[in-house]
């Protein structure tokens, strides 16, 4: 730990120069290959995977990159770790998977409501698993490159010199726990797998993820959806198509890891019980963070709320914007998040969302639903607010400059002809017209300025869609 240091921003955003440095000593050969879509990252993970003497190449030129990347985080976690601490704003740090599917739209999504996302280092987790349970190669190449990538397009945001701090990566895993912490942790994971399996099948006398398995043996996933289905499930597994789909793409998966038995049941224990480690290791780090915890699947949220409870409503809410009724958000350019900051609209948007929304109504994985619709509402409803206001004001320009300055010119006019009544100076006139057009030139900055802004990015985006 750094007693008595004060970190900056500076400091942190050279570390992360030093991270993309580490990462293109490694992959910078293969970086002009990536796309420009949103997903090309994802394509240039199985086109590199895909060529057998290029995947070979490659794998050999990145044989010590796990050793490189294990050794930077050993001398720059703690400080990484102590700056994000230290910060009094509101963080969310992600679980789920090993980092959103679309890093990028994911962060535009989350950073309307938060100030700081943080996600685990993907180049980390996935070495991490090269040496523990991924035991084909190409499956490694093709899932570390497409990881990689995904936060490479991130590298001008995070080595942003803004003085807001929108995205953290940090090494995030139990193997960075010290031995006792992360033994009571398993243990307690263990214990919780058993007591909702027992829930969910009705069968009594499991000691073991192993008993489970055995209980489960022989039986198809159809079959293991049948005998639990009526048990607390997550919302999206109490739909059957969507439960079988899962596990099915599940266990394929798995016949690439270090797992012998590639039956249904030792798919779904297997991923069951995972379940019940991760939402340890994602509650353990949280506090460490003094961070809400987000999710862009339900599965793994509920998970986490059957365990700890459900947070509340920040992050009910920031997990509740990655449902694909907000994709149009995903339109908006990722460097006009600055501007939203440059405006002072984070708290206006937050007020917004919130808007309708309890905390009564976030405690199960289910209320998301209910959450994003009425988000969506809420949405709706501050977009006809801003157009509102902005055509009031257009209309006020309209009067002024059809009705009020036409009048006064006619009127000050005959005053300045001789023998029509009391004459009005010319002088008088123009201080007049001047004032009518002052109050103008008022209206339509202000007009600008509601067009100009962060909100109506959101509308056009909305509009768009």
């Amino acid at each position: 730990m750094n007693d008595n240091k004060i970190i900056t921003r500076e400091t942190v955003r050279k570390i992360y120069a030093e991270y993309f440095e580490l990462i293109d000593d490694f992959f910078g050969s293969i970086k002009h290959h990536l796309g420009e879509e949103e997903d090309s990252h994802i394509d240039l993970g199985i086109q590199m995977a895909s060529y057998p003497l290029i995947s070979d190449l490659i794998l050999d030129a990145i044989d010590d990159f796990s050793f490189e990347i294990e050794k930077f985080w050993a001398e720059h976690a703690n400080t990484i770790f102590d700056y994000i601490s230290a910060q009094n704003t509101l963080k969310c740090l992600y679980s789920g998977n090993i980092s959103p599917v679309i890093l990028e739209n994911f962060v535009k999504k989350s950073c309307l409501y938060v100030d700081s996302i943080i996600i685990a280092d993907p180049a980390f987790i996935v070495t991490s698993m090269q040496n523990e349970v991924i035991s084909d190669s190409k499956y490694y190449l093709n899932k570390l490159v497409s990881y990689i990538f995904n936060l490479w397009k991130l590298k001008d945001l995070i080595l942003s010199e803004a003085e807001n701090d929108i995205i953290f990566i940090l090494p995030i895993s139990l193997n960075l726990v010290n031995p006792e912490t992360k033994k009571t942790l398993l243990d307690k994971g263990r214990k919780d797998f058993i007591d909702y399996f027992e829930k969910i099948t009705g069968q009594k006398g499991i000691a073991s993820d192993e008993d489970a398995i055995h209980y489960l043996k022989g039986k198809s996933i159809e079959e293991i959806f049948d005998i639990i289905k009526d048990s607390p499930l997550p919302y999206f597994f109490k739909e059957k198509n969507n439960f079988l789909s899962f596990f099915s793409d599940f266990n394929e998966v798995s016949k690439l890891l270090t797992i012998d038995d590639n039956s249904a049941a030792c798919g779904f224990v297997t991923y069951i019980f995972s379940q019940f480690i991760r939402t340890k290791e994602h509650n353990l780090f949280c506090e460490k963070l003094l961070a809400e915890p987000i999710y862009d699947f339900e599965v793994p949220w509920f998970f986490f709320g059957y365990e700890y409870g459900y947070t509340g409503m920040d992050s009910s809410i920031a997990t509740a914007l990655q449902k694909e009724k907000f994709d149009w958000i995903s339109k908006i350019p990722i460097k006009a998040l600055g501007r939203l900051r440059e405006e002072g609209r984070l708290d206006y948007m937050r007020m917004m969302m919130r808007n309708g929304i309890t905390d009564l109504k976030a405690k199960n994985d289910s209320e998301l639903i209910k959450i994003s619709s009425q988000i969506e509402t809420n949405f709706k409803e501050a977009f006809e607010k801003q157009k509102a206001e902005i055509s009031s004001i257009e209309k006020e320009v309209s009067k002024i400059l059809e009705r009020d300055i036409p009048i006064t010119t006619a009127v000050n006019l005959l005053g300045v002809i001789p023998g029509i009544g009391n004459a009005v100076s010319f002088a008088s006139m123009v201080r007049d017209i001047d004032k009518s057009l002052e109050k103008t030139m008022d209206l339509q900055t202000i007009a600008k300025n509601k067009r100009g802004n962060f909100i109506n990015l959101l509308i056009k985006s909305y509009e768009q869609d």
